[in-house]
């Protein structure tokens, strides 16, 4: 029966079915036709696979916001959480699992040397592609 099993679970993974549900996003910004910024975002479950692709910089600023569920108490007028923020940096290059993601949330990143600021306040959850994962 165990090798039935394992069939079953070789067909479906080269079909490409995964166990979980999985969403990528690419971030990109470029000035006068130079990228400035370049960042990739892979989401399985509750783990965000991060990577700072590359960075004029050279460090890719990232701000996460927990966004609650539509229709709940207390939403703001962002949609977002301005307290329930994490902030970390990574260099060009580097990775990093972040791992115990809200239902709903938002991921801003920047390369600037002043993080991410104005420009994520700015944004509403339903603008955000990642909300809801």
């Amino acid at each position: 029966m165990h090798y039935l099993i394992a069939l079953i679970w070789l067909v479906l993974s080269l079909a490409g079915v995964e166990g979980y549900g999985s969403q990528s996003h690419a971030t990109r910004a470029s000035v006068n036709g130079v990228d400035v910024l370049y960042s990739r975002t892979r989401i399985v479950a509750d783990i965000a696979d991060i990577t700072c692709v590359r960075s004029a910089s050279g460090r890719c600023h990232y701000r996460l916001l927990t966004c609650p569920m539509p229709g709940a108490r207390g939403a703001g007028a962002s949609g977002c959480d301005a307290d329930s923020v994490r902030q970390f940096v990574l260099a060009s290059g580097a990775s990093r699992d972040v791992a115990g993601l809200p239902a709903r949330f938002m991921l801003c990143v920047g390369a600037g040397g002043d993080g991410v600021g104005a420009e994520c306040d700015t944004l509403s959850a339903a603008r955000s592609p990642l909300t809801g994962w």
